[in-house]
């Protein structure tokens, strides 16, 4: 993998607290064999600016507004296929797991965990291997593509970011304005969202999002 002049490979991280990343970065600096070469907050901007930076790891949390972990992950497969995703999160729930490491994702690491493993998990994922949490089951891996027929696999990316938008509160004027489209263009992927899903209204949608980790319920 291409390595930085003082021969560190590179990290790029993408988490919405601010104090976090200052915290991750200082723990990839502490590695000596890493350094950050740039930084995320807004899950709309991390695809574009991680396809820019080109980094040899993305270390990515779940939990991101305007598009989620997973859903980056799999923009970053099509996109930047040579930077390795590492995802660091709170969640420990088996599903938010299983369709990181299905979306591409080469390792899960739970944040409780980051400051003993997280050295490791990166030359692990670095290295094209995956990496676990010590906390995860091996096992949960037989359980790879058993989910074949969600109907939430059948969503454009425009359509995962429109959803995820709309469960987060903001109105078909704000999403437009987010995405720089107009809201009859919002209004129309609504439409085609909803009906891929095969839910019929707000309440139900937002639902489906709180459901599947895409926000939170708080």
């Amino acid at each position: 993998m291409d390595r930085t002049d003082n021969g560190k490979k590179t990290v790029f991280l993408a988490d919405d607290h601010a104090l976090v990343r200052e915290g991750l970065a200082a723990l990839v600096e502490k590695t000596g064999q890493f350094t950050v070469v740039g930084q995320c907050g807004d899950g709309l901007d991390v695809v574009e600016q991680v396809t820019a930076a080109a980094p040899d790891v993305v270390l990515l949390d779940v939990g991101m507004p305007g598009l989620n972990g997973i859903d980056i992950c799999r923009e970053l497969g099509r996109k930047a296929p040579a930077s390795a995703v590492l995802i660091l999160s709170m969640h420990d729930g088996e599903e938010f797991i299983i369709r990181a490491l299905e979306n591409g994702a080469k390792g899960y690491l739970l944040k409780e965990s980051a400051g003993e493993e997280l050295a490791e998990a990166l030359r692990v994922v670095a290295e094209g291997r995956r990496y676990l949490d010590p906390a995860i089951p091996g096992a949960l891996l037989a359980k790879l593509h058993k989910g074949i027929g969600d109907p939430y696999e059948k969503l454009t990316t425009r359509e995962r970011q429109v959803l995820q938008l709309i469960a987060e509160g903001n109105t078909n004027k704000k999403v437009a304005e987010a995405l720089q489209l107009a809201v009859k263009t919002i209004d129309t992927h609504r439409m085609r969202l909803m009906r891929k899903l095969n839910i019929h209204d707000q309440t139900a949608l937002v639902k489906f999002a709180v459901g599947r980790g895409i926000v939170s319920s708080s």
